[in-house]
């Protein structure tokens, strides 16, 4: 006897696969639901829906070969992985839920050291993942990991652990993606992003509040990443680089976070940062920094003079304004350089009046929106009207 029912849930669960295979562009080669009202049947429908994520995990392909969409319906209360260690996943998954706050994904196995762990190719998207214990959220192994409009829950943590863990320790992982993402953590114990041997990396559009650490980047090849408009808030620290080359971030909102940015490697690229950052004087005394002109009239000085020491430039930095003061009546340039001397990424003005009373000095806003690295140094050289004077420059900086 032909069991019916079964014929058409392969032929709706086929139909499933095309769709979203035309849908996307991304190739499907099976179709999963998961519901608390299906039936555990078979899940090829709503309604003969496996009941818990696992059960839908356990019988997944992991052929390499094959891609199979999970989709997660709403629930009422929360979905349980309930499985000690780390849950793994070894195939190619598409998880898709409805909302990133709508089906709360957890795993309350009192042995569970993570929620979910990928070793295959995985893309999830509008999934709630809450964290207990000191468990980790999600585990990434491979390459082309996805993760968009998703929430991430830490706050019932009672010890350390990571939401997001891109762990290429094993084997170096690239190309992911994260964007339209929130982390709300414990300021005490959650890593809200951890990039261990992981490179060029998207991250885009994502809030990170209330953390320990919002972003932590570690290994030498964990290289290229870009972040691009991230929040990152009222966390003890924002951004931890210990160890990869150029990481770009663009569009960065920081505030109320105990430190920033603690940078080990200085060779970023920084751009437009929103923050409310204090301005100091350098240096902080009432003489300055003194560039000596060269002898001859409007012409520069021979060998830059260091304005600010590469030690002494801890974290990154803005400078916004240069104060400048002739030692004679008449006109003085000052240019600014980054990279002693190669290039000049300033160049200001300044006019000097002198007499027995008072002496003039001139403040000029930078007109650059360079963001220096920790370990930059910034030297200047000088020339005025007649040749032979001094210039004492002090730098407004604010530091990241």
């Amino acid at each position: 006897m032909i069991d019916l029912r079964g014929l058409i849930s392969k032929i709706n669960n086929r139909i499933l696969s095309v769709v979203y295979s035309a849908v996307t562009g991304r190739v499907i080669t099976a179709v999963l639901h998961v519901s608390p009202n299906g039936s555990g049947a078979d899940g090829s429908t709503w309604a003969r829906a496996y009941q818990t994520i696992q059960a839908a995990r356990d019988v997944a392909s992991t052929d390499a070969n094959d891609c199979t969409l999970i989709l997660v319906a709403p629930h009422g209360t929360f979905y349980d992985i309930n499985t000690t260690g780390d849950p793994t996943w070894a195939g190619n998954y598409e998880i898709i839920g409805t909302h990133r706050i709508w089906a709360a994904i957890r795993n309350e196995h009192a042995s569970a050291t993570s929620v979910m762990k990928f070793t295959g190719k995985a893309s999830l998207k509008d999934l709630a993942i809450f964290q207990v214990a000191d468990e980790a959220g999600v585990i990434f192994t491979n390459s082309g990991w996805r993760v968009r409009v998703c929430g991430f829950d830490s706050t019932g943590l009672t010890g350390a652990a990571t939401s997001v863990y891109l762990d290429g320790s094993a084997a170096l992982t690239d190309l992911g993606i994260m964007e339209d993402v929130l982390f709300r953590g414990h300021v005490s114990r959650t890593k809200a992003v951890h990039i261990n041997k992981s490179t060029q990396n998207i991250f885009k559009d994502v809030v990170i509040h209330e953390c320990l650490t919002g972003v932590h980047i570690e290994d030498g090849d964990s290289d290229f990443n870009q972040f691009l408009n991230l929040d990152i808030g009222r966390s003890a620290l924002a951004i931890d680089i210990d160890a990869g080359n150029e990481q770009h971030f663009n569009g960065l909102i920081l505030h109320d976070n105990t430190v920033n940015v603690d940078d080990e490697v200085g060779d970023h690229a920084w751009n437009n940062i929103q923050a409310e950052l204090d301005v100091s004087l350098i240096p902080d005394n009432f003489t300055g920094v003194s560039i000596a002109t060269h002898a001859n009239a409007n012409t520069w000085t021979a060998a830059p003079v260091i304005v600010r020491a590469a030690a002494s430039s801890t974290v990154p930095f803005k400078i916004v304004a240069v104060l400048g003061e002739g030692n004679s009546a008449e006109k003085f340039r000052v240019r600014l350089s980054a990279d002693a001397g190669a290039t000049w990424f300033d160049d200001i003005s300044i006019e000097s009046e002198v007499n027995a009373q008072k002496r003039q000095a001139s403040v000029a806003p930078t007109a650059t929106d360079h963001i220096f690295n920790k370990g930059t140094q910034i030297v200047g050289a000088a020339k005025c009207e007649t040749g032979g004077k001094t210039v004492a420059i002090w730098l407004n900086l604010q530091k990241i």
